[in-house]
């Protein structure tokens, strides 16, 4: 085949993926201004981050695409004065260790991914900036939903709240799960509920935003022993809307229609 062709051919399979993408995003009401990066190399990821830091802009959410080490690399930003500072490690001792050097450097932790390589290997990536309130915070490796939820019950007796939870798979299809607790003075009643059944999910979310609690992250995922729908919920009244499971062609345009009545996008999850 000429490499005209063959160029086309893989033009048309890259775009043929790329459509056949499943993207749930959660949107927020927001003046702030925002930038987002799309399904880059991890070297193209860091140099448009230090471009998007230099111009005044801060990574909030990454997530990653892909098989193993063939990746692709997506970023939600927000204007901030405070950079951030984006690492990516090859184990879960090295995390650990980055978290405690850059805790004690005055960092915060604010957003994680993982990706396996192996069943015992995986990369891990964070994202900390400048902790101007001098907020302790706690990451921690779980291995099920129950372990999870009690991590969280416990951790908020310590007045230690859930902000985020990150799952990744083994080859297995072992689900390992993340979950990074910030320290409030103040009682911050946060939740995280796990179903197995998406209609059960959908009705509880419906009934948690009508009790003024609105969800912050999402994940959906597909283990060895079936399919989840996990949700982090924290107080809130401000208007949001949750959109899951869309092709990424109807994404795009459901986001344009939010984003004309000013409602941004601010957390997603992407199923190649």
């Amino acid at each position: 085949m000429p490499y005209r062709l063959l160029s086309f051919a893989f033009v048309a399979l890259l775009c043929t993926s790329l459509s056949a993408q499943q993207m749930s995003g959660i949107f927020r009401g927001s003046d702030a201004a925002m930038e987002y990066a799309e399904q880059l190399s991890w070297e193209e990821f860091v140099a448009n981050n230090n471009s998007l830091n230099a111009k005044g802009f801060r990574l909030t959410n990454v997530e990653t695409t892909g098989q193993g080490e063939d990746r692709r690399y997506w970023g939600i930003y927000i204007e901030s004065s405070l950079p951030d500072t984006l690492i990516k490690v090859n184990s879960w001792a090295d995390f650990v260790q980055e978290k405690r050097t850059m805790a004690a450097a005055g960092y915060l932790l604010s957003n994680f991914q993982a990706y396996a390589i192996s069943e015992l290997d995986a990369h891990y990536i964070g994202v900390w900036y400048k902790n101007e309130t001098d907020t302790p915070h706690k990451i921690w490796k779980l291995d099920s939903p129950e372990s999870l939820r009690t991590r969280t019950e416990d951790m908020a007796k310590q007045q230690f709240y859930l902000q985020e939870v990150e799952v990744y798979m083994t080859p297995s299809g072992t689900a390992n799960y993340l979950a990074i607790y910030h320290y409030s003075l103040m009682p911050i009643r946060n939740y995280v509920h796990i179903d197995t059944d998406e209609d059960a999910f959908n009705k509880d979310l419906w009934q948690r935003q009508r009790s003024k609690v609105r969800l912050v992250d999402f994940e959906r995922f597909t283990a060895k022993d079936g399919s989840y729908f996990l949700g982090v919920y924290q107080p809130g009244t401000y208007d949001s809307q949750f959109i899951v499971q869309q092709r990424r062609d109807d994404f795009n345009g459901t986001w344009e229609q939010l984003e004309k009545n000013k409602l941004k996008l601010v957390s997603w999850e992407i199923r190649d």
